[in-house]
Formats: structure tokens, C-alpha cells, sequence
């Protein structure tokens, strides 16, 4: 049997939106690193295009929809078309839920659930119009399943993306298109950051079976498996990567 399902990259058209910080960053430095051409689209740049020549950055807002055709436009006359895309972008935002309003709700709702939906739906029609099959990857949160106090817009809005993860993946399977979701633990980036300069950060670490924080180079293997052939026969599943912390409950 010489069936070739190595996790490579190498060759392959990635759309990376929300890459210009945190882990989307990461997600544009991996991939990069191992050979694929990488589109990060993002409202501010990514320095990663300076360091890679088969990484290019187009200013796009995930939340218009002239935008986001526009980005894939642009992504397939420089690369060709996509076949993988990691759904990365979102906000975040710390408020009870006695005091969340209706304005900060719909902002979350609307980069985290629409914005994510639609760049979903752009990349699946294209894939099925050039018959190319491909891999969506969306960026759920432990939070989806394990809220804590003061997040629940947050949490709500990315439980609703595991659940579009698994309806997407029912829909499009036939297709040949495989959606996935990545639900990271505590990580340190600017989304949270908000938390981890407080005494929350000592907390979530002690809280931890491992005793630590994820680091950025934790996402690698789940997102290079996830971006390949490797994953092939894996649809509507949800990724975590939390050091085991949400087995503390």
C-alpha cells in the first residue's frame, strides 16, 4: 500500500484570517515555515510577509462581504486556489452578563460567528466550483463548553462555532470538504490579555495538570495535521489543546 498522507504543507494555498497577532500569527509562521503559500487576511498587516516570500498579506475586514470576496479574488491570482483555510479571526470581551449590551453582543456575533460563517462559505463554494475538495479549520474556545464568569458573550459565540462546525462538515462532506475546529485553552495574546496581566494568570497556571500556560509552538502539530492530507478522513471534529484543563471542571 503506497498511500501518501504525510502532514506536508508544502505547495499548498492557506488562507489565515486574523493572522497579523496571536495565535493566527503563529498559524502564518508554521505553515509558512513548512513550504505552504499563506494569505493572511486581517484588518492590520503581518510582519511574516517581510521574512516569507510565500507569505502575502491583503487588508480585509471579515465582517463586509465585498471583502471577503475581494481577499479570495486576490488570494487566487497570486497562489491559485485555496484549498485550506483557518478561520481564526475574533474579540473578545470581558463583561458580566447583567452589564453586556446589545452593541458589544452583536460586535462578538458578528466576527466570531457571521464573519467566520461566511469566509467558510466563500472558501466551500469555491472549493466545489474547481473540484478541489479542501480542509476549513475554525477557532472555537474551551470556553464553548467551560465558561468563566464574565464571558458569557464570548463563550456563547464560539460554542455556536464548534455546532457550525459540525453542520458545515455534514453539509459540505460529500464535497470532499473536511471542517474542523481547533478549541485552545489559555494561551497569552492580546484577546486576553486583559486577564492574564492580573493574578488570573498565576491562577490558570496552577490550575493546570501540566502546571503551565500553552505556549504558541503548542498549536503546531493539530494545525499542520489539520492543513494536510494527513487529516483526510477527519470531519466535524472539535481539537483541544488546553494542557488538560478542562478536566479540572
Amino acid at each position: 500500500m503506497n498511500i501518501d498522507r504525510s502532514i506536508s504543507v508544502a505547495g499548498k494555498t492557506i488562507a489565515v484570517t486574523g493572522g497579523s497577532s496571536g495565535l493566527g500569527l503563529r498559524m502564518i509562521q508554521v505553515l509558512a515555515a513548512n513550504g505552504a503559500n499563506v494569505v493572511s487576511i486581517s484588518r492590520t498587516p503581518t510582519s511574516e510577509s517581510m521574512v516569507h516570500s510565500n507569505v502575502v498579506n491583503i487588508i480585509a475586514d471579515i465582517t463586509i462581504a465585498a471583502d471577503i470576496e475581494r481577499a479570495f479574488d486576490e488570494t487566487e491570482r497570486l497562489f491559485g486556489p485555496v484549498s485550506v483555510v483557518f478561520n481564526n479571526a475574533g474579540v473578545a470581551a470581558i463583561e458580566r452578563a447583567l452589564t453586556t449590551t446589545r452593541e458589544q453582543l452583536r460586535h462578538i456575533f458578528e466576527v466570531n460567528v457571521e464573519g467566520a460563517f461566511f469566509i467558510a462559505q466563500e472558501a466551500a463554494k469555491r472549493m466545489i466550483a474547481n473540484k478541489i475538495g479542501g480542509s476549513i479549520i475554525n477557532l472555537s474556545s474551551i470556553l464553548a463548553d467551560a465558561p468563566i464568569k464574565g464571558s458569557a458573550g464570548y463563550a456563547m459565540s464560539k460554542a455556536a462555532v464548534a455546532q457550525m462546525t459540525r453542520s458545515l462538515a455534514l453539509e459540505w462532506a460529500p464535497h470532499g470538504i473536511r471542517v474542523n475546529a481547533i478549541a485552545p485553552g489559555w494561551f497569552p495574546t492580546k484577546l486576553n490579555e486583559t486577564i492574564m496581566d492580573g493574578p488570573a494568570k498565576g491562577f490558570l497556571k496552577g490550575k493546570n495538570p501540566m502546571r503551565r500556560l500553552g505556549e504558541p509552538e503548542d498549536i503546531d502539530g493539530a494545525v499542520l495535521l489539520l492543513a494536510s492530507d494527513a487529516s483526510s478522513y477527519i470531519t466535524g471534529t472539535v481539537i483541544t489543546i488546553d494542557g488538560g484543563h478542562s478536566l479540572q471542571g
